[in-house]
């Protein structure tokens, strides 16, 4: 019989666990077991070395209201004495309350929720919502983009080197390029340029076959992990239009923009938008257990009604995790958390325009609430990038990983390991001015290792 029970668990075991019986994701695999986290509190962490340092990405822009707040605690616990999870043909009281309290804070008139595990996940569904409402097969997605690492979420990321593996499903695809107005694919410069990016959208839209054929068009509001770009303020509301136009609907995947993240309760709040379909995952339980949504608009919602809604999972509606989801959306108003994004990512903002005078690396800065980009380049002038697309993929260190390795040494973890160029700081909501401060410090320091490749 297997010993269960008694399996070693040395710092000497863990490590050799980690190296020969689990993937690491999106790396080759190492060689040496990553650094093990023991505790974490508010805005910080502790390593099983004992010490504690400073979490700048919010696990990933997920963990917004902190780690191991206490109310979120408790009410997972209280929700496990009760029921921790049941079959999704019945109700369970966590769910319903849920799918009420999303309708409350998405904008305009979304309003019913498939409620599932995490954020790809949710954009797997929505790619399903949009095929069978419309009855119309293609999807139009954006380069320099991702949306989650199952397979049509992974073949809907256009321009990311780690989808390169993929072999492409689920949808017919369309790409197109984005509002990414410091490297324009149109070669323009706003505010001249019209908006030519959308145009372009409205053009492809019609040459795909317009109505007839484009099911939906789908975005992140902001662009996480591919470069924090933020769109001119009139680049959504004229998607919108155009959407209106071809009778196309428009998906807002605010798997990391929602939740205060960019100071508005989702990203489209800030253009007075509301989307057809809206995807959420990371702030809507702040990774204190996986879940996500697919939040959909009234009359797309009612159609299923009549028609067979083709979608579903063992797990849809996880009672444990809607209990934690309702205890973390509250906070987010009781604590005046998305004001404190907006507040604190002004100064995280003006601090990292600061950092930009003093490093020839950074070719450009922006950002939205709390989550701003620095874009690294080997030569302002040209805005050379410092490396290139497959960089993440190809095996050996890069400057953007020698940044990361040095922010380690310094104690803190920013998002210096995503695909773009970019290098994301992304505290949680509850982060305060001196700790700013303490954060874009460590990241001055990390920042030498970049300039030893600019120009």
């Amino acid at each position: 019989m297997i010993d269960l029970k008694s399996i070693p668990d040395s710092k000497e075991h863990l490590d050799t666990y980690e190296v020969e019986n689990l993937f690491q994701s999106w790396s080759y695999q190492p060689a040496t077991s990553p650094m093990r986290v023991t505790s974490a509190k508010g805005i910080r962490f502790t390593t099983e070395d004992g010490r504690e340092r400073l979490d700048f990405s919010s696990c990933f822009v997920s963990h917004n209201i902190g780690h191991q707040d206490p109310r979120v605690v408790k009410a997972i616990c209280e929700q496990a004495n009760v029921l921790t999870s049941f079959a999704p043909s019945l109700s369970n009281k966590p769910r319903a309350l849920l799918g009420k309290m999303l309708e409350a804070v998405t904008p305009g008139d979304l309003s019913r929720s498939f409620i599932s595990l995490g954020g790809a996940e949710a954009n797997e569904a929505a790619v399903k919502i949009s095929h069978q409402y419309t009855g119309r097969r293609k999807i139009v997605s954006r380069y320099r983009s991702y949306h989650g690492g199952t397979a049509t979420a992974m073949s809907l990321s256009a321009g990311d080197a780690r989808g390169w593996a993929q072999v492409l499903g689920g949808t017919e695809l369309v790409r197109v390029p984005q509002a990414y107005c410091y490297r324009c694919s149109f070669g323009l410069e706003y505010p001249q340029c019209d908006l030519r990016c959308a145009q372009y959208v409205d053009e492809v839209i019609e040459l795909e076959g317009g109505s007839e054929k484009v099911a939906a068009i789908i975005c992140e509001p902001v662009t996480g992990a591919n470069g924090i770009i933020v769109p001119p303020p009139e680049y959504f509301p004229l998607l919108r239009k155009i959407c209106d136009k071809w009778e196309v609907l428009l998906i807002a995947d605010e798997v990391m923009s929602g939740f205060g993240r960019t100071g508005r309760w989702f990203a489209v709040d800030h253009w007075d938008v509301t989307p057809d379909i809206m995807t959420m995952a990371k702030g809507l339980t702040c990774g204190y257990l996986p879940l996500g949504a697919t939040v959909v608009r009234k009359p797309i919602g009612d159609r299923f009604k009549e028609q067979f809604f083709s979608h579903g999972a063992t797990y849809a509606g996880h009672a444990l995790g809607c209990a934690t989801a309702l205890a973390v959306i509250p906070i987010y108003q009781e604590d005046g958390l998305i004001e404190n994004s907006e507040k604190m990512g002004a100064y995280l903002l003006e601090k990292s325009m600061e950092l930009k005078d003093k490093h020839p690396c950074i070719g450009e800065v922006r950002g939205l609430g709390l989550f701003v980009g620095l874009e690294l380049v080997k030569n302002r002038k040209t805005r050379e990038p410092i490396m290139g697309v497959d960089a993440k993929i190809r095996p050996g260190i890069n400057p953007k990983l020698q940044v990361a390795k040095k922010l380690g040494e310094l104690g803190m973890m920013a998002m210096a390991a995503n695909p773009s160029n970019v290098i994301a700081m992304a505290p949680p909501l509850i982060v305060a001015k001196d700790e700013i401060d303490e954060g874009v410090a460590i990241m001055d320091k990390a920042l030498e290792e970049a300039d030893k490749c600019a120009e």
